[in-house]
């Protein structure tokens, strides 16, 4: 006889990664590593992934949702005195996550609306493009306050989002050098 707890609902379709947003695969992504609530989903992302996926509670709590409506993920507890849930995620979740772990990567897209504006800035005066530019340099900075987790792979990712940030402000020194004609 088969072992029941093996078989799906057959009303509940087998999901592909392919099918799930980018925000759903990274919540399945924390719930795999530890039970967490929403909340803590994205204190996480702000503190480990944020210079380079972020991810707002407006497109977070759908997507849990969504996940635990394909099976992927679960109600675990609930906690706290505003009654959060607590999610973990089910042996589906995890297939449908290493699945996508062994996908390649898409090519990266970089959607910054500082850089759209310093773009449609060519009609204003230099000294009207400096604030583009500084509030630029404010988020390059933030970038090398930022504190991940402590795990090798989290250390990694701050070791990057640092290099980066670095980067963007030798670019930043550049452009208003540029501007100023310093």
């Amino acid at each position: 006889m088969p072992d029941r707890s093996e078989e799906q609902d057959p009303m509940q379709k087998s999901a592909e990664p392919s099918q799930l947003t980018a925000t759903a695969r990274t919540a399945l992504g924390f719930i795999a590593m530890q039970p967490r609530t929403g909340y803590d989903i994205k204190q996480a992302t702000g503190h480990i992934v944020d210079t380079f996926w972020g991810v707002s509670y407006a497109q977070l709590y759908p997507q849990l949702k969504n996940l635990q409506a394909l099976g992927l993920i679960e109600a675990d507890a609930v906690t706290g005195p505003r009654g959060q849930t607590v999610w973990r995620i089910t042996d589906e979740g995890r297939r449908v996550l290493f699945r996508w772990l062994g996908d390649p990567p898409t090519p990266p897209q970089l959607r910054d609306e500082a850089l759209l504006k310093i773009l449609f800035a060519e009609a204003l005066s230099p000294e009207d493009l400096l604030p583009l530019i500084a509030a630029k340099r404010r988020e390059f900075e933030g970038w090398l306050a930022l504190n991940g987790g402590t795990s090798a792979v989290s250390l990694l990712l701050r070791e990057y989002a640092v290099g980066q940030a670095r980067a963007g402000l030798a670019w930043c020194d550049a452009v208003e050098k540029h501007i100023t004609g310093a």
